[in-house]
């Protein structure tokens, strides 16, 4: 009877060190999980970033290109340069906060 106790213990040892790998491994995955989510949020919100500058930007430089290109054919420098510039800046901006609403509304 004393021999089958301790078989028990023995037992209730091994089933207390399977269950202990259980859930160690769980948390491994767990924790990959977690990981690998965190990365992947991080490369959306740098994708979002890159692509509401370059709105901003290419905005800008339509914008200086139209009015450098008139002020040349024209002769009249720097004031078509300045007007579209200037509709550039306020076009980008408009493109910006178009692009963040509509984002914003997919999440």
């Amino acid at each position: 009877m004393g021999n089958n106790n301790l078989n028990s213990k023995g037992k209730e040892k091994s089933d207390a060190s399977d269950l202990i790998k259980k859930i160690d491994e769980f948390s491994e995955k767990e924790r990959l999980t977690k990981t690998s989510n965190n990365i992947e949020k991080r490369g959306n919100s740098i994708g979002l970033a890159f692509r509401l500058s370059t709105e901003l930007v290419s905005g800008i430089v339509v914008g200086s290109v139209m009015g450098w290109s008139l002020d040349k054919w024209l002769g009249s420098q720097p004031w078509f340069f300045l007007i579209f510039f200037i509709l550039g800046i306020a076009a980008g901006i408009i493109n910006v906060i178009k692009t963040a609403k509509n984002m914003n509304n997919e999440s």
